[in-house]
């Protein structure tokens, strides 16, 4: 039964550094902010969160059972989700209100009716 926990264990460390691997490259070959922010987002959330159930899984194998790993693990996996889309969302808007240059291929502009490009187009920001 350790074996299954532990071949489970390391399926998910190596998903885990695959998807934070991909991340990396897609921070590097990406064009644009937006872009960027999109394969920092996604695939780096979704490779943190693998290495921790694959860390949990291990250290709750019949030989180890911390079960302080596993409420540490999930408190991790909960605030990664709960932090990382605000602070993506975040990012995005302000390079959006900063008008960061956007890719040359970027045709539509779905924001426009409903954020100001410049905060002293709101009204009331001095």
């Amino acid at each position: 039964m350790q074996f299954v926990f532990e071949i489970f264990a390391a399926a998910a460390l190596l998903l885990g550094a695959f998807l934070m691997i991909v991340s990396g490259i897609g921070l590097i070959r990406f064009p644009d902010v937006f872009c960027r922010m999109h394969a920092a987002g996604k695939a780096g959330t979704l490779g943190i969160v693998m290495i921790l159930l694959g860390t949990i899984v291990f250290f709750l194998t019949p030989g180890f059972a911390d079960f302080s790993v596993f409420f540490r693990g999930m408190l991790a996996i909960f605030f990664q989700f709960l932090t990382s889309p605000a602070a993506t969302h975040l990012l995005a808007r302000a390079a959006y209100v900063t008008q960061y240059p956007v890719y040359d291929r970027t045709a539509v502009d779905e924001l426009k009716a409903f954020l100001p490009s410049q905060p002293d187009e709101a009204g009331g920001m001095e």
